[in-house]
């Protein structure tokens, strides 16, 4: 970003630099500098004056710097995307122009790195920005829905749906992960994590009843519009020797329980009245 920045401050500075030279030049050929021309370089004088870094103290550069910083945290909470890196190479295709940017970011918990390119195209009413080309990479591979969610991304070039999706798988997968170490650390003899929290369940197990074990598996599905849904199932594992007609009925009836207790009390909840029952 500060690249760009940077970039964007040079461009400016040529562009006046140039114009100042050339109502020089004007001036002179015409051998008068009337008061309108005096008054229009003193305007760009000051122009270039504000927009070259240079000319600025210490203390200014610091007061911009933290405004652009406040103002990419305040973005970066507003969108749940933030960016740790940011290239950009021209690249010229014919009549048209073209960008390749290369990012490094994160949502919640999760590292992404972006290579796409942005094209203009010329029409005869406006110009328009296309994304033409569109790589995403993931830190981790884990993600099945995710993962099939960024090709489908990929293959429509839809960035803007990649980053409005993101965030909200993010937050529920790290919520999914600080809710299963809770349980693990209030509840540690009932409660395992087999695969660790990374993992879509956790296994309940309790001594006074062997053999007997519930999982709690906790999905978060993706569709191929970008809507993320979290979607928490219970399977339960119990000895065939335990399995009379009374005990049959409670396994049966008990994900349909769960489900209800979702309902009703919401996930947290519903797994801790899971645990006591154990």
């Amino acid at each position: 970003m500060d690249q760009l920045l940077h970039q964007a401050y040079e461009d400016e500075i040529c562009s006046l630099q140039e114009e100042i030279r050339t109502l020089e030049q004007q001036a002179e050929s015409n051998g008068i500098y009337s008061d309108a021309f005096l008054k229009t370089m003193d305007m760009q004088r000051e122009k270039f004056s504000m927009q070259n870094p240079q000319s600025c103290s210490y203390a200014d550069l610091e007061a911009q710097l933290q405004q652009t910083e406040s103002q990419i945290v305040l973005l970066t909470q507003l969108t749940g995307i933030g960016f740790t890196k940011c290239t950009v190479t021209a690249v010229e295709k014919g009549n048209e122009k073209a960008k390749q940017y290369r990012l490094s970011g994160y949502s919640h918990s999760l590292q992404f790195e972006l290579e796409f390119e942005l094209t203009e195209i010329l029409t005869k009413e406006n110009v328009t920005v296309t994304v033409t080309e569109l790589n995403i990479i993931l830190e981790s591979n884990e993600f099945c829905d995710l993962s099939r969610f960024i090709s489908r991304a990929e293959e429509k070039k839809n960035l803007l749906l990649f980053f409005s999706t993101l965030p909200t798988f993010a937050k529920w997968y790290e919520y999914r992960q600080v809710t299963f170490k809770h349980f693990k650390e209030k509840y540690p003899e009932v409660v395992r994590l087999p695969e660790g929290s990374n993992a879509e369940y956790l296994t309940l197990e309790c001594s006074k009843l062997p053999g007997v074990e519930l999982k709690i598996f906790w999905k978060i599905f993706v569709s191929e519009k970008g809507v993320v849904t979290p979607v928490l199932d219970l399977l339960t594992k119990i000895p065939a020797e335990a399995l009379d007609f009374e005990t049959r009925k409670v396994v049966d009836n008990a994900p349909s329980s769960f489900r209800s207790l979702l309902r009703l009390f919401g996930i947290e909840s519903a797994i801790d009245c899971l645990i006591k029952l154990m």
